[in-house]
């Protein structure tokens, strides 16, 4: 995290400072990101980066925080209507929701394509986000059982464990490569990820 006085800061300077470290990560890979060039382009003093952040992954993970907060902000509408439909509807209104996101936020969806190249980074940067989406992800496959959504011999755990992974792994297939779009050719793929799910999942 941030160290205080990043936070202390004028709102409009940790602006800066977050599109220039946006713009940096959306542009390299992470271990080619450059410390030099983000202090550049925020227009501080490198010495001032080391009062804000302990070092390059103090920031890259800020970064990665503020896109999963972002990601459950353009879920938040489908979250609050859980009781209103079953789970294999909420994940095709997640699906769109996610679709819409990285449409919207090209620069982020190449930062997210770019961590889930690096196995290493990503296991250490996601295991946090990791065990609170399979948390959030079970308690939604708990109540879809009880619903009677869910054919009632599935392991909520696990099947939570599945779907965030097979999730996960979609993500990195589905965006055209280097521009953080996603193809139409790739919703349709995620669609179909969606459709998998409910024919495994589904009460007969």
């Amino acid at each position: 995290m941030p160290k205080e006085t990043f936070f202390n800061l004028p709102a409009d300077k940790r602006e800066r400072v977050i599109e220039a470290a946006i713009d940096e990560f959306s542009n390299n890979d992470y271990r080619q990101a450059r410390i030099n060039e983000i202090v550049r382009a925020a227009g501080i003093p490198k010495g001032s980066f080391y009062q804000y952040f302990e070092d390059k992954k103090d920031l890259f993970k800020y970064i990665v925080g503020l896109i999963y907060e972002k990601k459950m902000e353009a879920i938040s509408g489908v979250m609050n209507s859980v009781e209103e439909i079953d789970i294999f509807q909420m994940l095709r209104l997640m699906a769109e929701a996610a679709i819409k996101m990285a449409q919207e936020n090209p620069k982020l969806s190449l930062i997210g394509d770019r961590l889930l190249s690096d196995a290493t980074l990503l296991k250490e940067i996601l295991e946090g986000y990791r065990q609170s989406s399979d948390e959030f992800m079970e308690t939604i496959i708990e109540k879809g059982i009880q619903r009677g959504d869910v054919a009632p011999w599935i392991e909520p755990s696990f099947a939570a464990k599945l779907i965030t992974a097979f999730m996960l792994t979609l993500g990195d297939a589905v965006r055209e490569k280097g521009s953080g779009q996603l193809t139409e050719e790739a919703k349709s793929r995620f669609y179909s990820m969606v459709r998998i799910i409910e024919d495994g999942m589904r009460r007969r």
